[in-house]
């Protein structure tokens, strides 16, 4: 029998194709037509593939049958991603050939769980595939020539940001991407605004780039846990400064920024918008902008930072400046953010898991009133294993809790799930750059805290719950000396596998 060549290089193709023989815990549901995959790069918590099972590339190579049948795994796609994580909307779309940006030849189509406030402007959707197209509700005009301004926001001409439809949160995000050092000076900062921000200036440090940041407690506006997220970014030796302006009785309404970039080129901006939402995205907000080009203007901002810098009035911006600022703030009448025109946030509620966290939860919780002092969970990706850990160390028991990983990126996204879990907690870091032992939950690399000389600082029983996440590595001779060393009231291991949660139960030793 003849096989023709083209069957042969489908055939080839197929058998190292990812969506073609798909892992056990990326699958979450499969119908005679169609597979539903955990997409193993998530955009979003719940990001989910729906594919066809036949190796077809492009969506003219589909059968009728194959077609109705992905819209309707898209369909059951939306119905279980609205059970598990009750999304505020979807974008759901797929890329048709390589110029559309298709990287893997098996057609598939996106269902992208959204929440409110997970992007800050998400008007034009999918229409960012060409990202200068996203937005057609902007109002800010092209410009065809180049600007002396390097920094400046592309296209704007304008010295002026005038909020509303030219809002500055965009503006601030260029030019802390753009740059190598960001000197702030706000007098106050909420926590709507510090989500905003923060993963860009954590993308900064993370460059090896500057920060200095200056708030204060004028009028006891500024929120404690918005101050709290900034002590949780983690800069090179030196690379991040934090004050407080502990204004007395003395008005602190400063709002300035301060960009430089490697090429010598800078921009400064200095306005009416403290870091709120509100401010940054939908309030008619004045800042004005001045370049390093504007000498004189320039010159003035940086000169007034340093001086800042020398008020008898700044202090370190520590846990514990936070926690006196949070008992001083408690004894006020009210926070005064009426009276200086800043809108307060509306009261987030607490995070709760979800029905397959859930699931994990009682058993593990079951698990220690009958003795067991170590877990297994293994959940598929996408479905929150960091929240669920997150949950479950929340027990008053568990005071001092260690989230273990191998890498930054791991370690990082962790720290901001549990300071949504744990507002008012001491998050540190204990890796190659920082050493913070003392935090409430301490987020280790692997390579250095398994080391030996490392292991000896703590006793065994320093940690009262430990996290190891993607416990597959745990037979890893790091992972097994930091195991070994410690004795927890509870250790959780996290791995990836079925969307049917699996919880395993034993005692260490």
């Amino acid at each position: 029998m003849t096989i023709g060549a083209g069957l042969i290089e489908r055939e080839h193709l197929a058998s190292e194709c990812p969506f073609c023989a798909p892992q056990p815990g990326q699958v979450a549901f499969r119908t005679p037509d169609i597979v539903g995959i955990w997409d193993g790069f998530p955009v979003t918590e719940g990001h989910l593939l729906v594919v066809p099972n036949r190796h077809v590339a492009r969506w003219d190579d589909l059968a009728v049958s194959e077609r109705s049948a992905l819209f309707e795994g898209v369909e059951r796609g939306r119905s279980l991603l609205k059970g598990l994580f009750d999304p505020a909307a979807f974008n759901v779309g797929y890329n048709d050939g390589s110029a559309a940006g298709q990287t893997v030849p098996h057609f598939n189509i996106h269902i992208i769980p959204r929440r409110n406030g997970d992007i800050s402007d998400p008007r034009g959707g999918v229409r960012h595939v060409i990202p200068s197209k996203g937005n057609y509700l902007t109002s800010i005009q092209d410009v065809e020539s180049e600007s002396p301004d390097l920094l400046a926001t592309t296209p704007h001409r304008l010295s002026l940001i005038s909020g509303g439809e030219d809002p500055l949160l965009p503006h601030l995000v260029r030019h802390i991407d753009d740059a190598i050092s960001v000197d702030i000076a706000v007098a106050f900062i909420m926590e709507s605004g510090a989500r905003l921000l923060i993963p860009h200036l954590r993308d900064l440090l993370d460059r090896g780039g500057k920060l200095r940041f200056v708030t204060g407690d004028y009028l006891d506006v500024s929120d404690p846990t918005a101050l709290r997220h900034l002590l949780d970014l983690e800069g090179l030796d030196g690379h991040v400064e934090r004050y407080a302006f502990q204004a007395g009785r003395e008005s602190f309404h400063l709002k300035s920024w301060v960009f430089r970039r490697n090429d010598g080129h800078g921009l400064a901006i200095v306005g009416s918008s403290n870091i709120s939402e509100t401010a940054l995205l939908r309030g008619i907000e004045w800042n004005y902008r001045a370049t390093s080009s504007d000498t004189e203007g320039w010159r003035d901002v940086v000169n007034g930072f340093e001086q800042l810098l020398k008020s008898e009035n700044i202090k370190p911006l520590t846990y514990d400046w936070i926690s006196d600022y949070e008992l001083r703030r408690n004894r006020s009448p009210a926070p005064q953010a009426v009276v200086v025109g800043v809108t307060p946030d509306p009261q987030q509620a607490p995070p709760t898991p979800h029905a397959v966290q859930t699931q994990a939860l009682e058993p593990l919780s079951r698990a220690r009133e009958e003795g067991y002092s170590a877990g297994l969970v293994v959940l598929a990706t996408g479905l929150g294993k960091t929240w669920l850990s997150a949950f479950d160390t929340a027990d008053t028991q568990f005071r001092r809790v260690l989230f273990v990983a191998h890498r930054d990126e791991i370690l990082s996204q962790a720290m901001e799930t549990f300071r949504q879990c744990r507002p008012q907690a001491r998050l540190g870091r204990y890796d190659g750059r920082e050493k913070q032992p003392d935090s409430d939950v301490v987020f280790a690399s692997v390579q250095t805290l398994g080391r030996s000389g490392h292991l000896a600082k703590f006793a065994a029983d320093y940690f009262d719950y430990i996290v190891v996440d993607e416990f597959h590595h745990a037979a890893a001779g790091t992972y097994r000396q930091l195991i070994d060393h410690f004795t927890p009231k509870f250790m959780l291991g996290l791995s990836s596998g079925t969307p049917s949660t699996t919880v395993e139960s034993s005692h260490l030793g």
